[in-house]
């Protein structure tokens, strides 16, 4: 069946990643969510960045879904991740030095080091335990006591509604529909004005990529399900056979 651009962007979320990354870059809501999921309502940002590189010259260099820098310096990384295919904890350990090495100059004191905030928003409960945030601490645990190092981990997720402020935030994320909750005016308006192409023209480009890469996926899962010969997916794609099997190796290795 072949969807319209419209009907594509009707069936978006916000936490998928393109139509995340179109949130991104508005100020108001980036500001808001963090206000919601952190619990202050006082965070003004003054820096907001989707899909930021990080380049690692000696390794693996990072795409940040969005970093945030806050009036008083402090970084934030906002992740969003439908998928539970992949060890999150350690994706979360490798950000956040990243970012620790990417913000730091030659011969600075670690107490100038920045405060960081992770925050992982998923659409399943990653640690199965019924909650719909989850706060990372650092304790001794010989004596139980919290101690900080500046770096904060915070998992959210869309999956579980506990009745709490934040969890009726991520109804907002997860829903299709144009939301209108009036305690979260900047993110409804955000999602709206794309959702009625108040935004401005990327989004269509960025649902076409969209829509391409779902038909690929789709004929992807089809050939390893043996319901579509290469040849007919191929045909289909206006691509070699050469890159289908690319696609379809890089598809297999993430659903490992």
């Amino acid at each position: 069946m072949a969807y319209t651009l419209q009907e594509i962007v009707n069936k978006l979320t916000g936490i998928d990643d393109i139509f995340f990354f179109k949130l991104a870059e508005d100020k108001g809501f980036c500001e808001e969510l963090l206000q919601v999921i952190l619990e202050n309502k006082n965070i003004k940002i003054t820096q907001n960045k989707p899909q930021a590189v990080l380049r690692n010259i000696k390794g693996r260099s990072v795409t940040l879904d969005l970093e945030c820098i806050d009036e008083n310096g402090v970084l934030s990384d906002v992740e969003v991740q439908k998928q539970d295919n992949d060890d999150h904890q350690k994706r979360v350990r490798y950000n956040m030095a990243n970012m620790d090495t990417a913000e730091s100059e030659k011969g600075i004191k670690f107490q100038e080091l920045k405060d960081i905030y992770m925050v992982y928003i998923s659409k399943f409960d990653m640690f199965n335990k019924g909650k719909t945030i989850y706060h990372i601490d650092r304790v001794i645990r010989e004596t139980q006591e919290t101690v900080y190092n500046g770096t904060h981990e915070i998992y959210v997720n869309t999956k579980i509604d506990d009745g709490s402020e934040i969890a009726e935030y991520m109804q907002i994320l997860k829903q299709q529909s144009l939301p209108d909750n009036p305690k979260f005016p900047n993110s409804c308006k955000a999602i709206r004005n794309i959702k009625t192409g108040k935004g401005d023209g990327k989004m269509c480009d960025l649902v076409q990529e969209y829509a391409e890469q779902e038909k690929i996926k789709m004929l992807v899962e089809m050939f390893n399900d043996g319901l579509v010969t290469i040849e007919a997916a191929v045909n289909k794609l206006g691509i070699t056979e050469e890159k289908f099997m690319e696609y379809s190796e890089e598809y297999n290795r993430q659903m490992v």
